[in-house]
């Protein structure tokens, strides 16, 4: 069964603060939506995807949900970043949003994960998305969709083995990891594994 994905507006993008440091790293957020990508284990009927999206559209703004992206990329400098959970975990936002459907007789839904899109134009040569991207999501636990998620199935190889040098390079080395890999290790951490 394809994944279903609908589309509603956000404003995610209006944030003074995002605005602020995407202006400091050559970029501009022009918009942003959420995704909310849909596993289910049949077809939903028509009217069950009537009642899916009553329960995902907002109630007062109907015209701003869609099964179909609302924003998109238009030309040179512009694309959309797609951050939402590591497909490894179901979120909590999930296993809630999948007791309500079940609650309502969607009983075939098994996972939706809500995902943030933002629309990005670079106004600097030298801007990487993926410096925007620490701005807008939580290393641990979300990642980078390129292009957007089209199955919760794991098919990324894993990591090979490393070595940390701690012996060689001590706190030094800690910190480094703990940077490359979004551990979030402070000096207590460190201390801790320094004895």
């Amino acid at each position: 069964m394809p994944m279903l994905h609908f589309y509603r507006v956000a404003d995610l993008h209006t944030s003074a603060s995002l605005t602020s440091r995407a202006s400091e790293i050559g970029f501009e957020v022009l918009a942003s939506e959420v995704c909310f990508n849909i596993e289910a284990t049949a077809e939903l009927s028509v009217a069950d995807q009537t009642k899916l999206q009553y329960l995902l559209q907002e109630t007062f703004e109907p015209h701003n949900f869609s099964v179909k992206p609302l924003i998109s990329a238009q030309g040179d400098g512009d694309s959309i970043l797609e951050v939402a959970p590591r497909q490894q975990f179901t979120s909590a936002w999930s296993t809630n949003a999948v007791s309500i459907c079940s609650a309502m007789g969607l009983v075939q839904i098994t996972r939706i994960e809500k995902s943030r899109r933002y629309h990005i134009k670079r106004t600097s040569a030298s801007a990487s998305p993926q410096t925007f991207a620490s701005l807008v999501h939580d290393r641990m636990t979300e990642c980078v969709y390129p292009n957007g998620i089209a199955s919760f199935d794991q098919h990324s190889e894993p990591e090979k083995w490393t070595t940390v040098p701690i012996l060689k390079e001590g706190r030094k080395a800690l910190e480094q990891l703990s940077k490359e890999k979004g551990l979030g290790y402070d000096s207590q951490d460190i201390d801790y594994y320094m004895r």
